[in-house]
């Protein structure tokens, strides 16, 4: 049974459009971590386009990064139930398939579980008037199969990780995304999203039967986030008790990338899957190490951590045969 979450919102005619579904595995055997994504951009002006991306975090090398793009005609999604064709591309609410044949090469056929309970950043009530929409319908499963990114291959077997699913008319500026699916006291996870330093921040945790819920109309106003660069801390209070998440990146291991919002204007985000984090909630002290995601975000292009991927276009004509 797949989750109603997953399903498209794009109405296939739509302009200015993002959606996009997306993995977050570690593999715990090698500390290599991944970051898979099928994206659908209907821009305010020119063609939609869909596209099939990858991205490698190996421990001991910087970032790879795979994407292929692949014209209009090449996606459908069944409006119905959790299917999703991009290309060669499929996605279900148990399996993930992929190939990438452009420059440097990229296929997985993945077997997960989905979660039985999506995890949302905003209450109801927020998402009722608001035309984006972004939940983590898996927030914790693991991955079973086999994954090639460039020249390394991997047998993933019961490998942490989540399953998202965002669909938005244009891209925030300046946001920090934290998510982590693996700590060293046992299962559980956590995730947390602001638009700003300095502003609202929307928190949640679950973690050995309990749950802190920083994503409430009560709570996320008094959210916060602090820090700069690659250290970043997360605060909320929720009727649980206090959260604080102190997060800590390392550039060389970040992968930088050039967004084109569906208005066509330039953004910059920075994402790392080997962040390490030390979660306070309650009582308990949960350390996530290189197992924690951090994404920030800017209007300029850093000078630190090198751009993988320019924007995405729709592709031109293929060539007759």
């Amino acid at each position: 049974m797949s989750n109603p979450d997953n399903r498209v919102l794009w109405d296939g005619q739509r302009r200015g459009w993002l959606e996009s579904w997306y993995f977050i595995i570690h593999d715990l055997a090698t500390r290599d971590a991944f970051w898979l994504r099928y994206t659908l951009v209907s821009p305010l002006e020119g063609p939609a386009f869909a596209g099939l991306w990858a991205f490698a975090f190996p421990h001991d090398a910087p970032p790879v990064a795979v994407r292929e793009i692949f014209p209009e005609g090449e996606f459908s999604a069944d409006p119905f139930e959790f299917l999703v064709r991009i290309g060669p591309g499929t996605l279900r609410a148990d399996n993930a398939t992929a190939r990438i044949g452009t420059g440097v090469r990229a296929a997985w056929n993945l077997r997960y579980k989905h979660y039985p309970v999506t995890y949302w950043a905003a209450p109801p009530l927020v998402r009722a008037f608001s035309a984006a929409s972004f939940s983590i319908p898996t927030p914790r499963t693991r991955f079973t199969g086999t994954l090639v990114i460039g020249d390394r291959s991997w047998t993933l077997d019961g490998a942490p990780g989540c399953q998202g699913h965002f669909a938005t008319p244009s891209i925030g500026r300046g946001w920090t995304w934290a998510h982590a699916t693996e700590f060293d006291e046992g299962v559980g996870f956590a995730e947390a999203v602001s638009p700003s330093p300095g502003l609202m921040a929307s928190v949640g945790v679950a973690f050995d039967g309990r749950t802190w819920e920083g994503n409430t109309l009560a709570t996320i106003p008094a959210g916060r986030v602090e820090g700069t660069d690659w250290k970043r801390t997360f605060r909320a209070e929720t009727a649980e008790g206090p959260v604080t998440w102190e997060i800590e990146a390392d550039p060389a291991r970040t992968a930088g990338l050039e967004y084109a919002d569906p208005s066509g204007s330039r953004i910059y985000c920075y994402n790392t899957l080997l962040a390490s984090s030390v979660l306070r909630v309650g009582d308990r002290t949960l350390h996530s190490h290189r197992t924690t995601v951090l994404e920030i975000s800017s209007e300029l292009p850093r000078l630190d951590v090198p751009l993988l991927l320019r924007a995405a276009e729709a592709p031109g004509p293929r060539p007759a045969h």
